[in-house]
């Protein structure tokens, strides 16, 4: 039998959770290092959005070509994502839901683009 969770499907957004609020040259700064980061490990970023939480924001990193379950979460890890919630997706992803990387949104809440590696008119 192969790798648990294994047989997942590939993940093409990258979502992290951020419990603080920071200035918009920061957020800025932790885009480009985002970036960075997942240019080192062969990833694309296309576009991350973002929402605004009570605890500061949720971030939403669409990456070319999608990861496997077990690279996403390390790679959401890399990049800042709660320690907790990066556990309770491990333990998600052992037991093989296919839907492990939730963030949990108010409704309504709205999501803003605040990078994008294509003109605006594109989806």
């Amino acid at each position: 039998m192969g790798r648990r969770g294994a047989s997942l499907p590939r993940e093409g957004v990258l979502k992290i959770d951020k419990d603080c609020h920071v200035d918009s040259q920061l957020e800025q700064e932790y885009i480009q290092h985002a970036k960075e980061i997942l240019g080192s490990w062969g990833f694309t970023v296309r576009k991350i959005k973002a929402t605004r939480t009570r605890h500061g924001r949720h971030y939403y990193i669409w990456i070319d070509p999608p990861a496997d379950a077990h690279l996403a979460n390390r790679l959401q890890y890399l990049l800042g994502d709660d320690a907790m919630r990066v556990d309770f997706n491990q333990a998600r992803i052992d037991s093989r839901l296919p839907e492990w990387n939730k963030l949990f949104e108010t409704v309504g809440r709205k999501m803003v683009t605040i990078y994008s590696s294509r003109p605006s008119g594109w989806k």
